[in-house]
């Protein structure tokens, strides 16, 4: 009984994700439509070298003392720094990606119950099929992945934010 509440968990589950994949797929085909039924696509707001001239910050006042101190190396490395270069493409479209990380904790949790469901079938007189210690693995594999995959997409966010 224990095996096909789980197993009809994990298949409503999967059944749940592969709906919501076609719903946004869909989605995503029809704003690429001409004229599309969904909301126009946004790019993201880029700085350029005109705005950055065009609001010049305002110089700091210098004080007597530190007029009469000599250039130090830290502040002469300060004048010769390059400007932060631009992201790149695969950069900013892992910024755009913010669905990794909730499918990633539900493939965790997924993973967590199976495993639980798992360790209790162990006890049991009957040998859980061997198919379900592969999905199980699987499942974990799968979860990790989701995981990193949302670790790297947060760091694209941190790196393309304005």
């Amino acid at each position: 009984m224990t095996y096909l509440l789980v197993m009809g968990a994990l298949a409503l589950s999967v059944c749940f994700t592969l709906g919501w994949g076609l719903v946004v797929t869909g989605r995503w085909l029809a704003r690429r439509l001409p004229g599309g039924g969904g909301r126009a696509s946004r790019q993201p707001a880029r700085r350029t070298a005109n705005r950055a001239k065009a609001s010049p910050k305002p110089a700091p006042k210098t004080s007597s003392k530190a007029s009469n101190k000599a250039p130090t190396k830290a502040s002469s490395r300060g004048r010769t720094a390059k400007a932060p270069s631009e992201p790149w493409r695969l950069t900013r479209w892992l910024a755009r990606r913010r669905s990794s990380l909730p499918l990633g904790l539900l493939a965790l949790l997924l993973y967590g119950g199976s495993r639980l469901a798992e360790y209790g079938m162990t006890f049991r007189p009957h040998e859980a099929p061997g198919g379900f210690h592969r999905l199980v693995e699987i499942l974990g594999v799968g979860a990790a992945g989701l995981l990193a995959l949302a670790a790297v997409s947060l760091l694209a966010a941190w790196r393309c934010r304005d």
